[in-house]
């Protein structure tokens, strides 16, 4: 009897599991009032990983911060300009941002803080990566208010 009893519930198990469906997200970070002479430079510049508590809500978006350097190469003062929705977005991604260690773009001179806003789009959508990145691409063409 227990055997059977376990036969059913792994049966469940693998039933339940291999009807999830795979979600494709994208992060895209756009520096907003780029300028050619910037200090510091992100140091892990790989795409930032969806928050996977946004991707099981499927809560889609973008956020627009304001947020310091430091001379140490910190992220610091980190303000939530605009973000749609604003209460999940926001807190998100003003909590990505704080993880995130910049590098000094040149050994020439001596590092400085820095001010900096730039916006983060969150896409879900399509049937894999590659259009769930060209999903985000036409999202950063609209406005973040």
């Amino acid at each position: 009897m227990k055997i059977l009893s376990l036969m059913t519930v792994a049966f469940i198990t693998v039933s339940a599991s291999s009807s999830a469906k795979n979600i494709y997200a994208d992060v895209q970070v756009t520096e907003l009032q780029p300028t050619n002479n910037v200090m510091w430079k992100r140091k892990n510049l790989n795409t930032p990983k969806y928050p996977i508590e946004l991707a099981r809500s499927g809560i889609r978006g973008c956020a627009v911060l304001s947020f310091e350097i430091s001379a140490s190469g910190k992220t610091e003062s980190v303000e939530i300009i605009s973000a749609v929705p604003k209460k999940k977005l926001g807190k998100s991604s003003r909590k990505m941002l704080q993880k995130w260690h910049w590098t000094p773009t040149s050994t020439l001179t001596e590092p400085a803080a820095e001010k900096r806003t730039l916006r983060l789009d969150f896409c879900i959508d399509g049937d894999s990566t590659e259009q769930a990145e060209e999903a985000c691409k036409q999202q950063t063409l609209i406005s973040c208010k």
